[in-house]
């Protein structure tokens, strides 16, 4: 059983998901060249987080499925702050565009973000999830492409 992880410019490398979740994401981090940089996540093409952080200890076939394709995600924890914020480490505009952005800031909203926290993370240029909140980039695509069409 295995995924095939996407990341870098359009780089792919396979991954044996019958192991712990610990263990994938650190041969993942390994051998996709982000070291100790920090942790990684992954999120399927269409952008929903999978969560592997939450469940180091299970097996990485409970949570993935087999020939399954994935982004590999940069994690950061802002300090003094609970919130969790995702970086595609994929340089492919197919894969990640504004819905796979949109689905990855959701992330936070399932996870009970504070308005007061989305509104903090927008500023951050450093995040493509917050940079891009999909009530931000929705509103100004909808009202930017309305003004053309009605004249």
């Amino acid at each position: 059983m295995f995924i095939t992880v996407l990341y870098g410019d359009n780089e792919e490398i396979l991954f044996n998901i019958n192991c712990k979740v610990q263990l994938l994401l650190e041969s993942m981090k390994n051998s996709c060249h982000y070291g100790n940089e920090g942790d990684v996540e992954l999120a399927d093409d269409s952008g929903q987080v999978k969560n592997l952080l939450d469940n180091q200890q299970r097996y990485a076939n409970e949570l993935l499925r087999e020939r399954e394709t994935c982004v590999l995600l940069a994690v950061t924890r802002p300090p003094d702050s609970s919130d969790v914020i995702f970086t595609p480490l994929l340089n492919d505009d197919t894969i990640v565009n504004s819905k796979f952005l949109a689905k990855l800031g959701n992330w936070g909203e399932s996870k009970d973000s504070s308005r007061k926290t989305k509104s903090r993370k927008s500023n951050k240029k450093a995040t493509v999830v917050i940079s891009t909140s999909p009530e931000a980039t929705g509103k100004q695509s909808t009202s930017s492409r309305k003004k053309p069409v009605k004249p």
